[in-house]
């Protein structure tokens, strides 16, 4: 009998204070620079940032069309007697094809920013600079890869592809630079050397 009023007892006083947590509220903000984002200044911020959101979109979506281009091309060299040309043009499509993905996460994850709470925005903002940024350093890579393997392929109609795909990578790249640059100032102040 005593057992089972303690238990009683304890599950009402965990509803207790729970009920107290939830009109209290149980989130205490963290202390920041002192500057918030309002709705309106999330609003804003949203604007300003669409078109550049939208041409990464579509920078991405061209390059993903190329790297098709060249997965349909790649193809014809399955019978071709050096097998290395075609080993030369799947490496090069799984770096213009990690490259793409990298692109499109960002731009997945910058999609979302009308749909953040304002008290939340500069949070979100940080992470996509870190994200961003290091994405921006993967795509570097990708392309010092691709451009040594590119120099391997014969094929003059995957070649020019490849020099498209450069191009539309190079591109992208440039635009989540801009997107950093206008993104840097709304974010938490850095807490380490790697923002």
């Amino acid at each position: 009998m005593t057992n089972h009023f303690n238990r009683s007892l304890a599950i009402t006083g965990l509803l207790m204070i729970l009920a107290a947590a939830a009109v209290n509220g149980c989130a205490t903000s963290r202390p920041t620079d002192g500057s918030q984002v309002d709705s309106a200044g999330a609003d804003r911020m949203v604007k300003n940032l669409t078109p550049a959101i939208e041409r990464l979109y579509l920078g991405w979506h061209e390059l993903d069309r190329i790297h098709k281009e060249i997965k349909f091309l790649e193809r014809g060299l399955l019978t071709d007697p050096d097998d290395r040309q075609l080993g030369y043009v799947q490496k090069v499509s799984l770096y213009i094809q990690d490259a793409s993905l990298r692109i499109h996460h960002g731009w997945e994850r910058l999609s979302v920013l009308g749909y953040v709470r304002p008290e939340m925005m500069r949070d979100y903002v940080t992470l996509n600079v870190r994200s961003l940024t290091s994405a921006m350093t993967e795509i570097q890579y990708d392309t010092q890869f691709l451009s040594i393997y590119a120099a391997f392929v014969d094929n003059p109609a995957i070649v020019a592809d490849i020099e498209r795909a450069q191009g539309k990578i190079g591109e992208n790249l440039d635009e989540m630079g801009r997107i950093v640059e206008m993104l840097t100032p709304l974010a938490n102040p850095a807490t380490s050397p790697a923002l």
